[in-house]
Protein backbone atom coordinates (compact mmCIF):
# COMPACT_ATOMS: atom_id res chain seq x y z
CA UNK A 1 0.00 0.00 0.00
CA UNK A 2 0.97 3.48 -0.68
CA UNK A 3 -0.97 6.87 -0.77
CA UNK A 4 -0.90 10.42 -0.12
CA UNK A 5 -3.08 12.25 2.05
CA UNK A 6 -3.72 15.79 3.83
CA UNK A 7 -2.56 15.83 7.45
CA UNK A 8 -5.84 17.42 8.41
CA UNK A 9 -7.92 15.06 6.01
CA UNK A 10 -6.16 12.03 8.02
CA UNK A 11 -5.80 13.54 11.63
CA UNK A 12 -10.04 14.07 11.51
CA UNK A 13 -10.76 10.55 9.97
CA UNK A 14 -8.06 8.36 12.84
CA UNK A 15 -9.39 10.80 15.79
CA UNK A 16 -12.97 9.70 15.15
CA UNK A 17 -11.92 6.13 14.52
CA UNK A 18 -9.71 5.87 17.66
CA UNK A 19 -12.65 6.21 19.89
CA UNK A 20 -14.13 2.68 18.82
CA UNK A 21 -10.92 0.36 19.49
CA UNK A 22 -9.55 -1.45 22.63
CA UNK A 23 -7.17 0.90 24.95
CA UNK A 24 -6.93 -2.11 26.92
CA UNK A 25 -5.00 -4.04 25.55
CA UNK A 26 -2.50 -3.00 22.81
CA UNK A 27 -1.41 -6.43 21.88
CA UNK A 28 -4.84 -6.99 20.56
CA UNK A 29 -5.93 -6.36 17.20
CA UNK A 30 -8.66 -4.41 17.72
CA UNK A 31 -6.26 -1.65 19.33
CA UNK A 32 -5.40 -1.45 15.96
CA UNK A 33 -6.70 0.34 13.05
CA UNK A 34 -6.93 -1.02 9.31
CA UNK A 35 -6.60 0.86 6.89
CA UNK A 36 -7.48 0.09 3.11
CA UNK A 37 -6.78 1.40 -0.05
CA UNK A 38 -8.18 1.16 -3.38
CA UNK A 39 -10.35 2.62 -6.09
CA UNK A 40 -9.38 6.44 -5.01
CA UNK A 41 -10.70 6.47 -1.33
CA UNK A 42 -8.64 5.12 2.39
CA UNK A 43 -11.27 3.12 3.78
CA UNK A 44 -10.34 3.20 8.05
CA UNK A 45 -12.07 0.73 10.17
CA UNK A 46 -11.82 0.58 14.08
CA UNK A 47 -13.93 -2.12 16.13
CA UNK A 48 -13.48 -3.25 20.05
CA UNK A 49 -15.66 -6.00 18.99
CA UNK A 50 -18.95 -3.82 20.65
CA UNK A 51 -19.14 -1.23 18.74
CA UNK A 52 -17.38 -0.35 15.39
CA UNK A 53 -16.80 2.32 12.79
CA UNK A 54 -15.88 2.54 8.60
CA UNK A 55 -14.87 5.75 7.63
CA UNK A 56 -14.52 6.58 3.82
CA UNK A 57 -12.07 9.41 2.53
CA UNK A 58 -12.62 9.59 -0.88
CA UNK A 59 -10.93 11.31 -3.90
CA UNK A 60 -6.69 10.70 -2.38
CA UNK A 61 -3.30 9.90 -4.34
CA UNK A 62 -3.10 6.34 -4.10
CA UNK A 63 -0.34 4.61 -6.21
CA UNK A 64 -0.62 1.26 -4.90
CA UNK A 65 -3.26 -0.30 -3.76
CA UNK A 66 -3.29 -2.75 -0.42
CA UNK A 67 -4.42 -3.18 3.35
CA UNK A 68 -2.38 -1.55 6.52
CA UNK A 69 -3.08 -1.88 10.44
CA UNK A 70 -1.95 0.52 12.93
CA UNK A 71 -1.63 1.14 16.77
CA UNK A 72 -4.98 3.39 16.89
CA UNK A 73 -3.05 5.99 20.00
CA UNK A 74 0.31 6.24 18.10
CA UNK A 75 -0.66 7.23 14.42
CA UNK A 76 -2.82 10.07 16.13
CA UNK A 77 -0.08 11.16 18.27
CA UNK A 78 2.07 11.24 15.25
CA UNK A 79 0.02 13.11 12.59
CA UNK A 80 -1.02 15.69 14.67
CA UNK A 81 2.48 16.77 15.55
CA UNK A 82 2.90 16.95 11.56
CA UNK A 83 2.65 20.06 9.13
CA UNK A 84 -0.55 20.59 7.62
CA UNK A 85 0.56 19.22 4.26
CA UNK A 86 0.15 16.02 2.61
CA UNK A 87 1.49 13.14 3.79
CA UNK A 88 2.68 10.05 2.66
CA UNK A 89 1.45 6.56 3.78
CA UNK A 90 3.52 3.30 2.60
CA UNK A 91 3.71 0.12 4.25
CA UNK A 92 6.82 -2.35 3.77
CA UNK A 93 7.17 -5.57 4.71
CA UNK A 94 5.70 -5.69 8.28
CA UNK A 95 5.76 -1.99 8.62
CA UNK A 96 4.40 1.05 7.98
CA UNK A 97 6.11 3.95 6.92
CA UNK A 98 4.45 7.54 7.77
CA UNK A 99 6.53 10.41 5.44
CA UNK A 100 6.17 14.20 5.48
CA UNK A 101 9.39 15.66 4.21
CA UNK A 102 12.27 15.36 6.51
CA UNK A 103 10.03 13.54 9.40
CA UNK A 104 9.89 9.71 9.15
CA UNK A 105 7.51 7.25 11.26
CA UNK A 106 7.93 3.74 11.31
CA UNK A 107 5.11 1.48 13.07
CA UNK A 108 4.75 -2.37 13.11
CA UNK A 109 1.71 -3.84 11.77
CA UNK A 110 -0.37 -6.70 12.55
CA UNK A 111 -1.63 -9.49 10.14
CA UNK A 112 -4.77 -7.24 8.47
CA UNK A 113 -6.88 -10.53 8.00
CA UNK A 114 -6.94 -10.89 11.61
CA UNK A 115 -9.01 -7.71 12.19
CA UNK A 116 -12.62 -8.56 13.22
CA UNK A 117 -15.17 -8.97 10.52
CA UNK A 118 -18.34 -6.09 10.31
CA UNK A 119 -22.01 -6.87 10.52
CA UNK A 120 -23.56 -5.81 7.02
CA UNK A 121 -27.50 -5.45 6.87
CA UNK A 122 -28.59 -8.11 5.18
CA UNK A 123 -31.38 -9.36 6.42
CA UNK A 124 -31.67 -7.08 9.26
CA UNK A 125 -35.04 -4.65 8.97
CA UNK A 126 -35.01 -1.00 8.60
CA UNK A 127 -35.80 1.72 10.71
CA UNK A 128 -36.95 5.06 9.25
CA UNK A 129 -35.83 7.83 11.41
CA UNK A 130 -33.78 11.32 10.88
CA UNK A 131 -30.47 11.08 11.98
CA UNK A 132 -30.44 14.69 13.75
CA UNK A 133 -33.93 13.73 15.59
CA UNK A 134 -32.33 10.13 17.01
CA UNK A 135 -29.19 11.81 17.96
CA UNK A 136 -31.01 14.95 19.78
CA UNK A 137 -33.89 12.79 21.41
CA UNK A 138 -31.08 10.00 22.80
CA UNK A 139 -28.61 13.67 23.65
CA UNK A 140 -31.55 14.44 26.14
CA UNK A 141 -31.96 11.33 28.66
CA UNK A 142 -27.90 10.53 28.09
CA UNK A 143 -27.11 12.00 31.93
CA UNK A 144 -29.68 9.51 33.00
CA UNK A 145 -27.64 6.55 31.76
CA UNK A 146 -26.08 4.37 34.35
CA UNK A 147 -22.56 4.03 34.73
CA UNK A 148 -21.24 -0.26 35.40
CA UNK A 149 -24.69 -1.24 36.52
CA UNK A 150 -25.11 -4.74 37.56
CA UNK A 151 -28.38 -4.66 35.08
CA UNK A 152 -26.81 -4.47 31.70
CA UNK A 153 -30.36 -2.45 30.59
CA UNK A 154 -29.48 0.43 32.97
CA UNK A 155 -26.16 0.79 30.99
CA UNK A 156 -27.49 2.32 27.93
CA UNK A 157 -31.07 3.86 26.80
CA UNK A 158 -34.17 2.28 25.73
CA UNK A 159 -35.54 3.42 22.20
CA UNK A 160 -39.10 2.48 22.64
CA UNK A 161 -41.08 2.56 19.48
CA UNK A 162 -44.97 2.80 19.32
CA UNK A 163 -47.74 3.52 16.25
CA UNK A 164 -47.76 7.71 17.18
CA UNK A 165 -44.69 7.95 19.01
CA UNK A 166 -40.71 7.31 20.34
CA UNK A 167 -40.20 7.29 23.99
CA UNK A 168 -36.70 7.99 24.83
CA UNK A 169 -35.73 6.63 28.34
CA UNK A 170 -33.21 5.77 30.60
CA UNK A 171 -32.84 5.98 34.13
CA UNK A 172 -29.97 5.07 36.89
CA UNK A 173 -32.67 4.01 39.73
CA UNK A 174 -32.32 7.69 41.07
CA UNK A 175 -33.92 9.56 38.20
CA UNK A 176 -35.75 8.49 34.67
CA UNK A 177 -35.80 10.50 31.71
CA UNK A 178 -38.25 10.27 29.11
CA UNK A 179 -38.14 12.05 26.20
CA UNK A 180 -41.44 11.85 23.51
CA UNK A 181 -40.80 12.49 19.87
CA UNK A 182 -44.09 12.11 17.89
CA UNK A 183 -44.03 10.11 15.06
CA UNK A 184 -46.36 7.53 13.27
CA UNK A 185 -44.05 3.91 12.60
CA UNK A 186 -45.56 1.18 11.05
CA UNK A 187 -45.12 -1.57 13.67
CA UNK A 188 -43.72 -1.54 17.46
CA UNK A 189 -40.54 -2.45 18.99
CA UNK A 190 -37.61 -1.76 21.34
CA UNK A 191 -33.88 -1.34 21.10
CA UNK A 192 -31.02 -1.05 24.55
CA UNK A 193 -28.26 1.03 23.17
CA UNK A 194 -24.95 0.99 25.42
CA UNK A 195 -24.32 4.55 26.66
CA UNK A 196 -21.06 4.38 24.89
CA UNK A 197 -22.49 4.13 21.43
CA UNK A 198 -25.17 7.11 22.07
CA UNK A 199 -22.06 9.38 23.01
CA UNK A 200 -19.97 8.21 19.51
CA UNK A 201 -23.46 8.66 17.81
CA UNK A 202 -23.72 12.12 18.48
CA UNK A 203 -20.24 12.95 16.53
CA UNK A 204 -21.70 11.47 14.04
CA UNK A 205 -25.39 11.15 13.34
CA UNK A 206 -25.75 14.84 11.96
CA UNK A 207 -25.79 13.66 8.11
CA UNK A 208 -28.51 11.66 6.54
CA UNK A 209 -28.20 8.23 7.60
CA UNK A 210 -30.16 4.70 6.64
CA UNK A 211 -30.83 2.58 10.26
CA UNK A 212 -30.92 -1.51 10.00
CA UNK A 213 -31.46 -3.51 13.55
CA UNK A 214 -32.27 -7.05 14.24
CA UNK A 215 -32.28 -8.41 18.00
CA UNK A 216 -28.43 -7.72 18.41
CA UNK A 217 -26.82 -5.41 16.22
CA UNK A 218 -28.05 -1.67 14.91
CA UNK A 219 -26.33 -0.06 11.81
CA UNK A 220 -25.70 3.04 10.63
CA UNK A 221 -24.85 3.91 7.34
CA UNK A 222 -24.63 6.53 4.62
CA UNK A 223 -21.84 6.74 1.41
CA UNK A 224 -19.50 8.48 4.50
CA UNK A 225 -19.33 5.94 7.24
CA UNK A 226 -21.03 2.74 8.29
CA UNK A 227 -21.50 2.65 12.29
CA UNK A 228 -22.38 -0.77 14.13
CA UNK A 229 -22.79 -1.05 17.96
CA UNK A 230 -23.91 -4.50 19.75
CA UNK A 231 -27.67 -3.97 21.43
CA UNK A 232 -28.28 -4.74 24.84
CA UNK A 233 -29.56 -8.04 25.42
CA UNK A 234 -31.59 -7.36 28.69
CA UNK A 235 -35.18 -6.50 29.73
CA UNK A 236 -35.62 -3.02 30.01
CA UNK A 237 -37.35 -1.92 33.35
CA UNK A 238 -41.34 -1.32 33.26
CA UNK A 239 -40.83 2.29 33.43
CA UNK A 240 -44.19 3.71 32.20
CA UNK A 241 -45.40 2.17 35.60
CA UNK A 242 -42.52 4.85 37.43
CA UNK A 243 -44.40 7.89 36.12
CA UNK A 244 -46.85 9.05 38.61
CA UNK A 245 -50.30 9.45 37.18
CA UNK A 246 -52.02 12.07 39.47
CA UNK A 247 -50.58 15.68 40.15
CA UNK A 248 -51.24 17.21 43.29
CA UNK A 249 -49.40 20.50 42.59
CA UNK A 250 -48.00 22.31 39.51
CA UNK A 251 -45.72 24.89 40.21
CA UNK A 252 -43.70 26.95 36.89
CA UNK A 253 -40.34 28.55 36.75
CA UNK A 254 -37.77 30.58 34.87
CA UNK A 255 -35.00 28.15 33.57
CA UNK A 256 -32.41 31.03 33.62
CA UNK A 257 -33.15 32.25 37.19
CA UNK A 258 -33.69 28.66 38.93
CA UNK A 259 -30.41 27.28 37.00
CA UNK A 260 -28.61 30.64 38.39
CA UNK A 261 -29.70 29.70 41.71
CA UNK A 262 -28.42 25.87 41.57
CA UNK A 263 -25.11 27.00 40.57
CA UNK A 264 -24.53 29.32 43.47
CA UNK A 265 -25.27 26.42 46.25
CA UNK A 266 -23.39 23.92 43.71
CA UNK A 267 -20.04 25.86 44.46
CA UNK A 268 -20.20 24.82 48.18
CA UNK A 269 -22.55 21.29 48.20
CA UNK A 270 -24.21 18.48 46.03
CA UNK A 271 -27.51 18.29 47.86
CA UNK A 272 -29.90 20.63 48.83
CA UNK A 273 -33.25 21.60 50.78
CA UNK A 274 -35.45 23.29 48.30
CA UNK A 275 -38.48 25.24 50.38
CA UNK A 276 -41.43 26.05 48.84
CA UNK A 277 -43.30 28.96 49.85
CA UNK A 278 -46.10 31.34 48.61
CA UNK A 279 -43.74 34.45 47.56
CA UNK A 280 -40.38 32.49 47.47
CA UNK A 281 -38.71 29.35 46.92
CA UNK A 282 -35.26 28.90 49.46
CA UNK A 283 -32.29 26.84 47.70
CA UNK A 284 -29.95 25.75 50.91
CA UNK A 285 -26.92 23.67 50.87
CA UNK A 286 -26.43 20.41 53.02
CA UNK A 287 -23.06 20.31 53.11
CA UNK A 288 -20.69 17.82 55.74
CA UNK A 289 -17.79 20.39 55.65
CA UNK A 290 -19.37 23.37 58.02
CA UNK A 291 -19.53 25.31 54.99
CA UNK A 292 -23.05 27.35 54.04
CA UNK A 293 -24.23 28.18 51.32
CA UNK A 294 -28.12 30.12 50.89
CA UNK A 295 -30.31 31.88 48.23
CA UNK A 296 -33.62 32.68 47.48
CA UNK A 297 -35.90 33.22 44.32
CA UNK A 298 -39.04 35.54 44.64
CA UNK A 299 -41.64 34.24 42.80
CA UNK A 300 -45.43 34.08 43.60
CA UNK A 301 -46.55 30.26 44.05
CA UNK A 302 -50.33 29.14 44.10
CA UNK A 303 -49.41 26.90 47.37
CA UNK A 304 -52.19 25.92 50.29
CA UNK A 305 -49.07 24.89 52.46
CA UNK A 306 -45.58 25.41 52.48
CA UNK A 307 -43.45 22.23 51.89
CA UNK A 308 -39.37 21.27 51.36
CA UNK A 309 -38.16 18.80 49.24
CA UNK A 310 -34.06 17.70 49.61
CA UNK A 311 -32.70 17.15 46.14
CA UNK A 312 -29.78 16.37 44.10
CA UNK A 313 -28.34 19.13 43.04
CA UNK A 314 -26.59 17.36 39.60
CA UNK A 315 -30.24 16.04 38.80
CA UNK A 316 -32.14 19.03 38.14
CA UNK A 317 -28.74 20.79 36.64
CA UNK A 318 -28.97 17.95 34.06
CA UNK A 319 -32.44 18.03 33.12
CA UNK A 320 -32.19 21.87 32.69
CA UNK A 321 -28.92 21.79 30.95
CA UNK A 322 -30.95 19.74 28.39
CA UNK A 323 -34.13 21.92 27.36
CA UNK A 324 -34.21 24.75 25.22
CA UNK A 325 -37.67 26.16 26.59
CA UNK A 326 -37.17 29.45 28.71
CA UNK A 327 -40.10 28.16 31.64
CA UNK A 328 -39.95 24.98 32.91
CA UNK A 329 -42.61 22.67 35.24
CA UNK A 330 -42.12 21.44 38.81
CA UNK A 331 -44.57 18.61 39.92
CA UNK A 332 -44.94 17.14 43.22
CA UNK A 333 -47.23 15.30 45.26
CA UNK A 334 -45.31 14.70 48.43
CA UNK A 335 -41.93 15.76 49.83
CA UNK A 336 -40.86 11.95 49.95
CA UNK A 337 -42.30 10.68 46.92
CA UNK A 338 -40.49 11.08 43.15
CA UNK A 339 -41.22 14.38 41.60
CA UNK A 340 -41.46 15.48 37.85
CA UNK A 341 -40.07 18.11 36.29
CA UNK A 342 -40.54 18.70 33.18
CA UNK A 343 -40.18 21.03 29.55
CA UNK A 344 -41.87 20.01 25.91
CA UNK A 345 -41.53 16.68 25.29
CA UNK A 346 -38.79 16.11 28.19
CA UNK A 347 -39.54 15.07 31.64
CA UNK A 348 -37.21 13.92 34.44
CA UNK A 349 -38.86 11.83 37.23
CA UNK A 350 -36.60 12.53 40.23
CA UNK A 351 -36.12 10.54 43.72
CA UNK A 352 -35.83 12.91 46.86
CA UNK A 353 -33.10 12.57 48.76
CA UNK A 354 -33.55 10.52 52.20
CA UNK A 355 -31.17 12.66 54.86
Amino acid sequence: MKLSINKNTLESAITLCNAYVDKKDSSAITSHLLFEASDDKLIIKASDYEFGLTYKIKKIKIEKEGFATVHAKNIVDMIKNLNNEDITLETVENSLFIRQKSTKYKLAMFNYEDFPEFPNTEGKQKFDLDSSDLSRSLKKILPAVDINNPKASLNGALIDIKQDKINFVSTDTKRLAIYTLAKSNESEFSLSIPKKAIMEMQKLFYEKIELFYDENILIAKNENFEFFTKLINDKFPDYEKVVPKTINQKLSFKTEDFMDSLKKISVVAEKMKLHFTKNKVVFEGISLDNMEAKTELDIELDLDDEFSLNIKIKYLMDFLNSIEAEDFEFDINEPNLAFIVRAGELETIIMPVIL
